[in-house]
């Protein structure tokens, strides 16, 4: 069997994927070559191969036109994504199998794709509605962290039980191996808060409320007043336009209690979220990585969304929701001490989101591809 794993965005996705492809290729049959849009990713995937204890997989950079070029130049990166695939299908279409962890992926069948199986490894363990899930419906397979999400795609009839598979979350075997190349520790000696905003405009809470919440921990900070630092650790694609400016901006605001970043591999390997003491955010997925270790969460609706009661906001039952920027700083205060109350619902939501056992995922994945590769 030939399997091509296409890395199609940044490379956060190859902490989702990579351990995935390097359990397939261990099963005797099985050649895997992987595909990546984003030159960084090649140094992300020898990263984790090295803490794997694994080979390294054969490795292709997408070829791209002038047009896609362009696009990444101008950093019209989702336009990108389209043309660097559909000018690929040739190549894709050479595979028995092509696997793939978003669902943009699903146009492949649109744009030509015939031969292959087209399987989907899913990413991500929130609750927030995704414009392009419907795709989810062109994939032959698809794997799935728990329950939850296989019940949530199941009743709005994008996935039949046949073609759907619960294998848990791969990332958390990566995790697993990287976890002790970094300690995040500052000076005063306390531990820290993180800040973990979403990109999408319509949810996020960075746009109005990060430079207050850094202004609040510089403040309490002074006064002796506060138990945390802060780490500002924004998703990926926040920086996704912009030519700089919204990184150089936010790095400005560095201080001894305030950690900035804006593309680390920390970002994307579960550093901060398994060593933060305080979740802060709104709509982001890593609060579930967060609650591997049940701990006080915040949640930042400065829109005031009607959340209650709706699916899509899950999550903010796990944490006191901040919805009037003159709470903020207090509600964090008293988030330890509230933490009790929540603890139970996290736990239970945990579970629902990753099933069990937590670790394996990787190789629980590569065999539900393989089994399903030999029957078809």
């Amino acid at each position: 069997m030939k399997i091509a794993f296409i890395y199609i965005a940044e490379p956060y996705q190859c902490y989702h994927t990579a351990s995935v492809a390097s359990a397939l290729a261990a099963i005797p049959g099985h050649d895997v070559v992987e595909y990546y849009s984003f030159p960084e990713t090649v140094k992300h995937l020898a990263r984790i191969r090295r803490a794997l204890d694994v080979p390294d997989l054969p490795l292709k950079a997408f070829p791209k036109s002038l047009k896609a070029r362009l696009l990444k130049r101008a950093r019209r990166l989702d336009q990108e994504r389209l043309v660097v695939l559909r000018e690929n299908i040739a190549e894709l279409n050479q595979y028995d199998a092509v696997v793939a962890t978003e669902y943009t992926a699903g146009v492949l069948r649109e744009m030509g794709l015939c031969g292959p199986k087209l399987i989907l490894l899913m990413h991500g363990a929130g609750d927030r509605y995704v414009n392009d899930e419907h795709l989810v419906r062109d994939f032959d397979l698809t794997l799935v962290p728990g329950p939850k999400v296989e019940s949530y795609f199941q009743d709005k009839g994008l996935l039949k039980q046949e073609t759907t598979r619960v294998v848990g979350y791969p990332k958390f075997d990566v995790f697993e191996a990287v976890q002790r190349e970094k300690t995040i520790s500052f000076g005063n000696g306390r531990p820290f808060a993180l800040y973990n905003p979403h990109y999408q405009r319509k949810l996020t809470s960075a746009s109005g409320w990060m430079m207050p919440l850094i202004r609040g921990f510089k403040a309490q900070s002074e006064t002796g007043e506060s138990d945390y630092n802060l780490v500002v650790a924004p998703h990926i694609k926040t920086f996704h336009k912009g030519f700089g400016i919204r990184e150089r901006q936010l790095k400005r605001q560095r201080s001894p209690e305030v950690m900035v970043d804006t593309g680390s591999s920390a970002m994307l390997d579960m550093t901060y979220t398994s060593q933060a003491a305080l979740y802060i955010g709104d709509v982001s997925s890593q609060v579930y990585e967060f609650l591997g270790i049940p701990r006080p969460c915040v949640f930042l609706n400065p829109r005031k969304l009607p959340w209650r009661d709706d699916p899509y906001f899950l999550h903010w039952t796990l944490g006191e929701v901040v919805e009037d920027l003159d709470d903020l700083m207090p509600a964090i205060a008293r988030a330890r001490e509230r933490h009790a109350a929540y603890r139970p619902a996290q736990e239970s939501l945990f579970q629902e989101t990753f099933g069990t056992p937590l670790l394996g995922g990787s190789q629980r994945a590569a065999d539900a591809i393989a089994e399903f590769m030999a029957a078809a």
